[in-house]
């Protein structure tokens, strides 16, 4: 019998996650029998989050796979995180470098790669009369960037995973050396980067209505018109912070557009290492290299290659099926689906009665926690616990030393048995014996929840970045050796000093550096990076994401109102 499966929604604007879901969709068709959520053997969602559409009581049952559309790395600083990692009994990694994540976290995962349609994206070689039909300079090197760069709650702002002003950047040192170049811009929510691009004189097109408001209704473009604009461009240029595709590096392959990119998520498995970059000096030189002698025109049939290897809709087609195929072997599946318990009558009626409920109540955050901490013996503790204490008083929740809250933030505990939901605080150099079984654990870094999961502590974690405001401002880098897996707060620090960091690559102390600081290798020495960091040092300070310390206390506040 096939199985009944149950899918979450995607976005509503015919955006990424409804195109995931279409082609998972057309992957299945025939081999399973679409339900409704109380009745699904399966629950499949193609974007994690939206499993909070579903009632936890028929999550239980059911054997339940997750799509992550961001690296893990990124979901472990959103406090409802914590669900997912006990509601989902398999991740869908869409990238290498998702699917190491999901390993270091230790987080059950298979690999089945982000996918694009083929018959969507391909090239067209007339390209003159492509560059006639959207006014571009037929003789122009065209940089391209189809990203939303926007926050949608504030239109003045750059968005934080897109890194548009890296972009700037990168064109601002280009146009500084006397390149020519023009900048083609499409897509919703561009009103950042164009406002930069006019601020810096450079010349570009954008293809959409200018509007004053949001224009994410208005301008999303069809594919079939992405599918042109990539022929129009010489390359395509991917600054993010983070990804886990993105769909553009796939779109842009399929082309047969060039692309310079950070090296992230799918990227990192389909780009060819000349197409890959992470200074704006480097982006400079390879840019120039290009414009001047087409030295990346070797990179676009490998691209192209991988992307048609792994990446095209065939490829998810086969991942899925085979997936499904081996589910009612699973452990989970079986020990849910095969030996259930007795089910309660009322469990049809749960996601009803769960639906109404999200859409009339909102999780509330107490209005008193017991504090759990022993002073004295941790002073990195104790400095951090210290910013929670106000943190709380800021958000009016009174702190009581006695246990019998409903909910308990704990440090080093005074007591370790009661029935309160717990959150316990976490840093660097913390034993396992000084950790609750039975407590949610927030960290101040990835690394640091990395490290937890290296010890075997299994509890379900996230990262809150918990600051002390700057003391001073410095241009002298802080370099993090190769064993140090302890530095989380010592890089925080440097950060908000405006200090460039240099860390090592394989560690997770990207997910705090981005693009303020610089990686080195196994093998090379990281002090010979600190010259050039100084001379950077202006610029990477303009490139960092300092969380503020409203964004802690958002952190916070949303903890413990999961506690629901």
């Amino acid at each position: 019998m096939p199985l009944k499966v149950h899918f979450t929604a995607g976005d509503g604007k015919g955006w990424a996650l409804d195109e995931d879901l279409r082609q998972i969709r057309m992957a299945l068709k025939g081999m399973i029998v679409e339900s409704g959520a109380a009745g699904a053997e399966v629950i499949h969602a193609p974007f994690w989050q939206n499993l909070g559409m579903v009632a936890p009581a028929i999550l239980k049952k059911a054997f339940v796979i997750a799509h992550a559309d961001n690296p893990p790395f990124f979901y472990l600083k959103q406090p409802e995180f914590l669900t997912g990692q006990q509601q989902v009994d398999l991740w869908v990694a869409r990238s290498n470098e998702a699917l190491g994540q999901f390993q270091a976290l230790g987080l059950p995962a298979i690999h089945i790669p982000y996918t694009i349609d083929p018959g969507l994206f391909f090239p067209i070689e007339d390209k003159a009369k492509l560059r006639r039909e959207f006014g571009i300079p037929e003789d122009a090197y065209v940089i391209a960037n189809f990203h939303r760069d926007t926050e949608g709650a504030d239109l003045r702002m750059p968005k934080v995973q897109k890194n548009p002003e890296f972009m700037v950047a990168i064109l601002r040192r280009l146009k500084g050396e006397g390149i020519p170049f023009h900048v083609l811009l499409a897509g919703p929510r561009r009103h950042w980067i164009r406002e930069a691009l006019r601020n810096e004189g450079m010349l570009f097109t954008f293809v959409g209505n200018e509007v004053e408001g949001d224009d994410f209704g208005s301008n999303i473009l069809d594919r079939a018109t992405l599918n042109r604009l990539y022929n129009v461009a010489d390359l395509y240029l991917i600054p993010s912070r983070w990804e886990g595709g993105p769909q553009s590096a796939m779109e842009a392959a399929a082309c047969g557009c060039k692309i310079l990119s950070v090296p992230i998520g799918v990227g990192k498995d389909i780009l060819h290492p000349q197409s890959l970059f992470r200074t704006s000096t480097e982006a400079v030189q390879k840019l120039g290299n290009d414009i001047r002698h087409g030295e990346l025109n070797e990179t676009v049939q490998p691209q192209r290659d991988r992307w048609e290897a792994s990446h095209t809709t065939a490829t998810l087609k086969h991942g899925l099926r085979e997936l499904y195929r081996k589910i009612p072997d699973m452990e989970p599946y079986r020990r849910k689906l095969c030996n259930p318990r007795p089910a309660s009558p009322l469990v049809g009626l749960s996601q009803g009665a769960f639906t109404i409920r999200r859409r009339i109540s909102h999780a509330k955050l107490p209005t008193e926690v017991s504090w759990n901490h022993r002073e004295g013996s941790n002073a990195t503790l104790d400095r951090v616990m210290k910013n929670v204490k106000k943190i709380l008083q800021d958000l009016g929740v009174t702190i009581s030393k006695e246990a019998g809250a409903a909910v308990e933030i704990v440090g080093l505990p005074h007591w370790k048995n009661g029935r309160a939901v717990r959150f316990q605080c976490v840093v660097p150099g913390m034993s396992k014996e000084e950790l609750l079984e039975n407590a949610s654990l927030f960290a101040l870094s990835v690394q640091d929840v990395v490290n937890l999961r290296r010890e075997g502590c299994r509890q379900p974690s996230i990262v809150i970045p918990l600051l002390d405001p700057p003391e001073k401002m410095s241009d002298e880098p802080v370099v993090v050796e190769q064993e140090d897996r302890g530095a989380s707060l010592r890089i925080w620090e440097a950060i908000s000093e405006g200090r460039p960091v240099i860390y090592p690559e394989n560690s997770a102390y990207y997910e705090q550096v981005f693009h303020a600081g610089q990686s080195y290798q196994e093998g090379e020495d990281p002090s010979s990076f600190a010259e050039q960091a100084r001379l950077m040092a202006s610029e990477l300070r303009e490139l960092r994401n300092l969380p503020s310390s409203k964004t802690s206390a958002s952190l916070l506040s949303a903890l413990l109102r999961s506690r629901n």
